[in-house]
């Protein structure tokens, strides 16, 4: 099939036969283009034997990352510039905020051992005072 220009027809629907067949057209119009004269070869780059880290410097929070590339003979240097981030849950976090944050959280409720009881039926006073005092215990841990 020869390539058509009218193919497809503005707000028709395309199958996949015709838009194949306009692609093959095309492929097989630029592959009769011929080929003109090889040219001169290139010169030929450096070879490089390393690439190594330069500097990594901490930019100011909400610009943009940056890298330098220096060519020392046969060494590749990058320079990187990285913002620092904004101060906050996603950046960097004081003192201040850290201390805020760990004033709502429990001590250690891991020190707490297991409640080992088997209450009599019915429970006597005995049973209800241990169940006091490990909640007693476990509500001192808990605390800051």
């Amino acid at each position: 099939m020869p390539f058509d220009p009218t193919i497809p027809p503005d707000g028709a629907f395309a199958t996949g036969a015709a838009l194949r067949g306009q692609f093959n057209a095309l492929k097989d119009l630029i592959d009769a283009v011929p080929a003109g004269p090889a040219g001169p070869p290139g010169p030929v780059g450096p070879a490089f034997s390393n690439v190594q880290i330069g500097s990594v410097i901490t930019g100011m929070a909400g610009t943009g990352a940056a890298v330098s590339v220096t060519v020392n003979g046969s060494i590749v240097e990058l320079s990187f510039t990285i913002p620092a981030g904004d101060a906050g849950p996603m950046g960097e976090v004081s003192s201040a905020m850290l201390a805020t944050e760990i004033t709502g959280t429990a001590r250690n409720p891991n020190t707490v051992s297991d409640l080992v009881l088997l209450p009599s039926d019915p429970p006597t006073q005995g049973d209800l005072l241990a169940v006091i005092a490990k909640l007693n215990e476990l509500l001192a841990a808990l605390r800051r």
